[in-house]
């Protein structure tokens, strides 16, 4: 137990001190763990593999195969032809090959169609992959905004607890009335409550995040983010046009790419169908052989008997013929099989004159799968249009707020300071000084949203552009 303890007080800072998580870090783990980008990766794959597969059938097959048997009963063997009535031992061996020569292209097609489908698949993944990036972003922000409002509130909470002791003291010594430290108290309790608000969405916002990323407990125990302060980031007028922007976006869009592929490939599916009306010519090649157990030979020389009578003549003369033997085996299994060799050759037309108008109606449905894809490109361009305008509407809404919400903030810091001097003079009471706090404190959080929201239409469109994700 003494050698386990100093590395668990090693473990456990190492846990919680770990360094804050970037965007890019971020955006990293979430595509090398997100099971959909995973799937998609596993899609175009198999794609890959049924492009090799089109690849090869336009070389020929070879199919062999070999049997073992034996025969009861009356039977002609093949190999002797003649009747066998006990056991028979038989082999077979056999090779067998066929080359579509013709098709109506159908092959070539088919090989054409599997490439396309495969950059399908490829640019699925990268559609996948901008889903997963826009999400973390979304997200990361979402998380980043939470965090500024919270130092907002810190700091304002910290300002109005230093007017409270001040307010004490004041009320102790009898130069202010007790009510005035009652609202400060009712102010800053109202204070605290809104920070530990914004820290459970802080909180709230971490999880989600560290949900897609699919962080490991020991990881989820120290996670946090880090960015670049408020003030540097730069919140400039939006110039960009909707066209300009839009063009760039189709000119890499993997979700675009991908429904123009899959109109290709349906394409290809029309004269794949076709071909089914066309004649089909296949070449073939077999050999084989075989062997017997009543497939005799003669060995040694001849055994010569005394002649057998046959018959007799009209004459009533008796015919002999001469009565010659031999011993004999059984032909051994290599001869036979070279005895028995024999090879084919040949060529098939097949042509198609009726088929219950099958190959119309495939064609049918193949066209009508044409124009499906070819709607879904027309479907996929509107949607990004839609995409583009709402971004750049959004990043030039986020800007005009954020220029009111600036102008805010500094009208209520001034506001501020003129109450918190009028107030140290004894010209107004502490409710007007947190009504002026207030109103600080409203402005900040509404420059922190339009900040960041600002941010996040840039992030977007920079992610529709195919351009890196960084902050």
């Amino acid at each position: 137990m003494r050698s386990i303890a100093p590395l668990l007080l090693l473990v456990v800072p190492m846990a919680h001190g770990q360094s804050a998580w970037t965007l890019e870090q971020c955006v990293a783990r979430a595509e090398e763990r997100n099971l959909s980008l995973r799937g998609a990766l596993l899609d175009t794959e198999l794609a890959d593999r049924t492009r090799q597969q089109s690849f090869w059938s336009f070389f020929p097959d070879l199919n062999g195969g070999a049997t073992h048997g034996y025969n009861y009963g009356r039977v002609i063997d093949r190999f002797t032809n003649t009747f066998a009535t006990d056991r028979v031992r038989t082999n077979n061996f056999f090779l067998s090959s066929d080359l579509t020569v013709f098709n109506g292209l159908r092959l070539h097609n088919e090989r054409r169609r599997a490439g396309l489908d495969l950059e399908a698949a490829q640019e699925a993944g990268d559609a996948v992959r901008n889903d997963v990036r826009t999400t973390v972003a979304q997200q990361f922000i979402e998380v980043l905004s939470a965090e500024e409002r919270i130092r907002a509130a810190e700091a304002q909470l910290a300002s109005t607890t230093q007017q409270t002791e001040r307010m004490q003291a004041l009320v102790d010594a009898g130069r202010n009335a007790r009510s005035e430290l009652i609202n400060l108290r009712s102010q800053q309790a109202q204070q605290e409550f809104t920070l530990v608000d914004l820290r459970n969405r802080r909180e709230q916002a971490l999880l989600q995040l560290a949900q897609t990323l699919q962080l490991t407990s020991d990881e989820l125990r120290g996670f946090s983010v880090t960015s670049p302060a408020l003030s540097a980031m730069n919140v400039a007028e939006p110039t960009a046009d909707v066209e300009t922007v839009l063009a760039a976006v189709l000119a890499q869009d993997p979700l675009f790419r991908q429904a123009e592929l899959r109109a290709s490939s349906a394409e290809r599916g029309v004269a794949i169908a076709r071909a089914g009306s066309y004649p089909v010519v296949s070449f073939n090649a077999s050999a084989g052989t075989g062997y017997s157990g009543r497939n005799f030979e003669a060995i040694g020389d001849p055994i010569i008997g005394p002649p057998e009578q046959i018959g007799f003549t009209e004459s009533n003369e008796a015919v002999f013929v001469p009565n010659v033997d031999f011993e004999t085996q059984v032909r051994p299994f290599g001869k036979q099989l070279d005895d028995n060799l024999n090879e084919s050759l040949g060529l098939t037309l097949s042509l198609p004159i009726f088929n219950n108008r099958r190959t119309e109606l495939a064609v049918s449905q193949a066209r009508i799968q044409k124009e499906r894809a070819e709607l879904e490109v027309v479907n996929v361009r509107d949607r990004r249009r839609r995409d583009v305008q709402d971004a750049i509407l959004a990043q030039r809404a986020a800007y005009t707020q954020y220029q009111a919400a600036q102008r805010s903030v500094e009208a209520a810091e001034e506001n501020l300071r003129f109450a918190e001097a009028r107030y140290e003079q004894g010209a107004t009471n502490a409710l007007e000084l947190n009504t002026a706090r207030n109103d600080l404190q409203r402005a900040t959080a509404d420059r922190i949203t339009a900040k960041y929201s600002y941010v996040l239409a840039v992030k977007l469109l920079d992610i529709l552009q195919g351009l890196p994700l960084t902050l």
